[in-house]
């Protein structure tokens, strides 16, 4: 930013005919002038850092990549203004720039970059239609090919979450989707892969995740298309990862009666088994009897926190589960430095962590 400034003020010059006056006037008179160029040139310099700090703050405002993105994250986690070398690297290492774009009846969606793990795929979409204003979400989303192509029923995909980045100057609005892994897909294996996203509804209310439409939620217009955006994952199975042979973490266990009623909460420990910590996320296996099927109980599973050097601390996000799967997958908030990893935790429950024998 303070080179921007720098550049406006190297900007501002005086005119010929100025300076020949100026040149051709007393040592009185100068001073005089020079006092009223001084103080006109100071107010109109500091309107143009003013008004051009206001729209370089607007354009700092919402990232534009996934790399931009995960570096604000790590801030906010604690890392500070200044991200060290080796964890800027390992991020940038990790974020797949794509740059497709598909425009559909006058709304233009560009897959800009990607970031896969093992239980869930991220990506930034960047979207700009002029009907779009207000609240609005695609009906229907799915990936197709790559590691999805394993799945049994046909390859089809959901997003579990998305996030509204915020909107530029030029009315693009900028978004983040993950897709979670269903049963016995893992996106780290890379291939190539297809987001297919089709119709849009504008809605009334905030807008809700694709597919679903819970009563209250009023419908204002629809515009019909289909946007078909290839993307190709590079294979990253070789991950250096971070171990832990078991431990014996919290779990809330819900139990209730007939029609949910008597509802009750305990607090329990449960066996994991082969935690496994890599710089995009993790997974761990659940004993038996949280896979089993039961009719009136469920379980609160605590989302682990990943504990580095220096005291900062990054949450898990959860990919999604699917209840009869006993291996459990998630994420970082973004990708991580495993050098600087000490140790993963749930709850009050702290679990030393290993380098993972090849």
């Amino acid at each position: 930013m303070k080179a921007s400034y720098r550049e406006m003020f190297d900007e501002v010059r005086a005119s010929k005919r100025l300076n020949e006056e100026v040149l051709n006037m007393t040592k009185q008179e100068r001073t005089q002038v020079v006092k009223k160029v001084s103080i006109s040139f100071i107010i109109a310099a500091a309107l143009a850092v003013l008004l051009a700090g206001t729209a370089l703050a607007a354009a700092i405002g919402i990232p534009q990549t996934l790399q931009e993105w995960f570096g604000r994250q790590w801030t906010e986690a604690g890392g500070g203004e200044e991200m060290p070398k080796e964890q800027a690297e390992v991020i940038k290492s990790l974020v797949q720039p794509v740059g497709v774009t598909a425009i559909t009846n006058g709304v233009s969606v560009t897959l800009d970059s990607v970031t896969p793990g093992e239980g869930s795929v991220c990506l930034m979409l960047k979207v700009k239609g002029e009907r779009l204003s207000g609240k609005w979400d695609f009906m229907r989303t799915k990936i197709t090919g790559g590691p999805m192509e394993k799945m049994a029923e046909g390859p089809i995909g959901f997003s579990s979450h998305w996030k509204d980045l915020g909107t530029t100057e030029d009315g693009t609005q900028v978004f983040l989707y993950w897709f979670d892994a269903p049963k016995g897909v893992n996106f780290l294996e890379g291939g190539e892969m297809e987001l297919r996203l089709q119709d849009i509804e504008l809605r009334d209310e905030n807008p809700v995740p694709p597919g679903t439409y819970p009563e209250g939620i009023m419908v204002s217009a629809d515009l019909e298309g289909t946007w078909i955006l290839p993307f190709a994952l590079e294979p990253l199975t070789d991950q250096p990862a971070l171990t832990a042979k078991s431990a014996c973490v919290p779990c809330t266990k819900w139990e209730w009666g007939e029609n949910f009623s008597n509802e009750t909460t305990t607090e329990i420990t449960i066996d994991i088994q082969d935690i496994r910590v890599t710089s995009i996320g993790y997974s761990y296996l659940l004993p038996k009897e949280l896979v089993e099927f039961c009719e009136n109980c469920d379980y609160d599973r605590k989302l682990p926190v990943l504990n580095l050097k220096g005291g900062m601390a990054i949450e898990g996000l959860d990919s999604g589960h699917d209840s009869s799967d006993p291996q459990i997958k998630g994420s970082w908030d973004f990708p991580v430095d495993l050098s600087k990893v000490e140790s993963i935790q749930f709850g009050d429950v702290v679990v030393p962590l290993k380098q993972a024998k090849k």
